[in-house]
């Protein structure tokens, strides 16, 4: 297996994977290491002996930080042909998750912010642990951007679309309780039982599954908008949102792809992102 990413299967038949990006605090969503990550579950899609998978991180206090950056703030003008190329890597790979022939839990023990928690939101469960450190948000919108791996979609398929929808716009994280409250998350468990919670939690995810990738019950433009929707992003997060609730989760997705190469690129996404670069200098 990769250096980035560990497999082990339990006794129990439950594997765990496990992401450790090598010389990074955090592990970040890289074009190497969702290539790592699909090999991983291209390997796991053939086992036969694998009842279900659980998603973990090594890095204290971090599942997955998010995107690569650099790569978005590279970006010479929008619909760039490398960003889109990243972006479609991504959303493949997520694919290859959401359909393994068995269930998966995301583990999650620290932040999982933007595509970090898109991965998280792919899996069928998410459990939380209660380091301090635990928030899960898409604070995409603070960089000029949507969610580009999807999570314009699933979020609201698994919280409803009033709380997506204001998580999308004020671009506001949420603790593990809170998580749990919206049913973000099944449930929080003790960091240290984490991974035995997590198997525990895995069951059929057969109709679980089906409901995802199924349209939403009709969605009101007007009912998901909130004073918090004050920046062009935000404004097309959940317009977005909206316009891809009607239809199946993948074409949805296929909207929201194109709204985030229209930002993605564009003056107001780099210049928020150099700052938020500049921001972390200090």
């Amino acid at each position: 297996m990769s250096q980035a990413i560990t497999l082990a299967t339990r006794p129990d038949g439950v594997a765990v994977l496990t992401f450790d990006q090598p010389g990074s605090k955090a592990n970040v969503l890289t074009r190497e290491l969702w290539t790592e990550f699909s090999e991983a579950l291209a390997v796991l899609a053939t086992r036969t002996d694998v009842k279900g998978l659980v998603l973990a991180s090594a890095k204290p206090g971090i599942f997955i930080a998010g995107a690569d950056l650099k790569l978005l703030a590279n970006a010479p003008a929008p619909n760039d042909p490398e960003v889109r190329a990243f972006i479609e890597q991504g959303l493949r790979v997520l694919e290859q998750l959401e359909s393994l022939p068995f269930p998966t839990c995301a583990a999650i023990d620290g932040a999982a912010l933007g595509g970090g928690l898109e991965v998280a939101l792919a899996c069928d469960y998410r459990v939380c642990g209660t380091n301090p450190k635990v928030q899960l948000g898409l604070p995409e919108v603070k960089l000029g951007l949507i969610p580009g791996w999807g999570g314009t979609q699933r979020l609201p398929r698994i919280v409803g679309a009033s709380e997506a929808s204001e998580m999308l716009a004020s671009a506001q994280s949420k603790s593990a309780e809170n998580s749990s409250t919206l049913g973000l998350v099944e449930k929080t468990a003790a960091s240290g039982r984490l991974i035995e919670e997590s198997v525990a939690t895995i069951a059929d995810t057969r109709a679980q599954r089906a409901k995802k990738l199924a349209p939403l019950p009709a969605v009101k433009q007007e009912s998901t908008i909130t004073s918090t929707t004050d920046s062009t992003a935000a404004r097309e997060a959940v317009r977005v949102m909206v316009e891809g609730a009607a239809i199946p989760l993948y074409d949805a997705i296929a909207i929201e792809t194109e709204a985030f190469m229209r930002l993605a690129g564009s003056d107001e996404s780099k210049r928020l992102i150099a700052e938020f670069f500049a921001s972390r200098k200090k």
